[in-house]
């Protein structure tokens, strides 16, 4: 069976940190790509996500630098060599994997963010935050009266909001857009106090969990990494039970 058009959509979605700084993105395919996140799932409709729409580039400056300064602590310092070269083993080349490796421990790798011409930095980005009590802005009747209230309200809020920025994402591929998601400036508590700070983030109600950039890409990206087979990763009834399925 032939994929149809979705499916060739998200296996040819790419990373793209290399975007070209002479094309703007119009409003209009920026409202589109958040108008498809929107129609991701979330518990009893709530909706529990807000987007902060940044081109200003002294904010995505300050993003990009809370992004490059955790990458050089995570991979420069705190991270063994031989781990890295670990997770990166399924690059084939040598010098690929070497530029790979040295990009990461110096922080290059999250530059684009910043936004700026001369590090071809992404002219959009766009900034996710949920809500922790997952109390929506829709269908009001329902708030207060399900399950997914109390202990389990944060875990849904960030599962819906994924599926938000996966939406978000494959919408930006499917209209000839790049993008690339990245967390590395919101995974310590620090940062994401600060940036919730910058950009008047009602924290801890709200939290920024979450950053997509877009642009068109400056170079086409049409390999990625390997991908593992259904077979490698399914089970059939209970875990070891390999699925088989129906090879193409």
């Amino acid at each position: 069976m032939d994929d149809n058009e979705t499916l060739r959509t998200i296996k040819n979605r790419r990373a793209i940190r290399d975007y070209d700084t002479s094309r703007d993105v119009p409003d209009e395919l920026v409202y589109k790509v958040i108008e498809a996140g929107g129609y991701a799932p979330s518990a009893e409709n709530q909706q529990p996500w807000r987007i902060i729409v940044i081109r200003d580039k002294k904010l995505q400056e300050f993003i990009g630098q809370i992004a490059v300064n955790r990458t050089i602590e995570l991979f420069g310092r705190a991270t063994p060599r031989q781990e890295i070269e670990r997770r990166l083993s399924y690059i084939q080349s040598k010098a690929s994997l070497e530029r790979t490796i040295d990009i990461l421990i110096s922080g290059e790798r999250f530059e684009y963010i910043k936004g700026k011409p001369e590090t071809n930095g992404a002219p959009v980005l766009l900034v996710l935050a949920v809500d922790q009590t997952h109390v929506g802005n829709s269908q009001p009747t329902l708030r207060g009266t399900g399950g997914v209230y109390g202990w389990s309200s944060p875990r849904h809020a960030i599962i819906a909001g994924a599926m938000m920025l996966q939406n978000m994402a494959l919408a930006a591929t499917s209209l000839g857009l790049g993008s690339c998601v990245s967390s590395v400036q919101l995974d310590h508590f620090d940062d994401v106090r600060a940036i919730s700070e910058k950009l008047g983030i009602p924290h801890p109600h709200w939290v920024p969990i979450l950053c997509l950039t877009l642009g068109y890409a400056k170079y086409e990206r049409t390999l990625g990494p390997p991908r593992q087979p259904p077979e490698e990763v399914a089970f059939v009834n209970k875990w070891g039970s390999q699925f088989k399925g129906a090879k193409r």
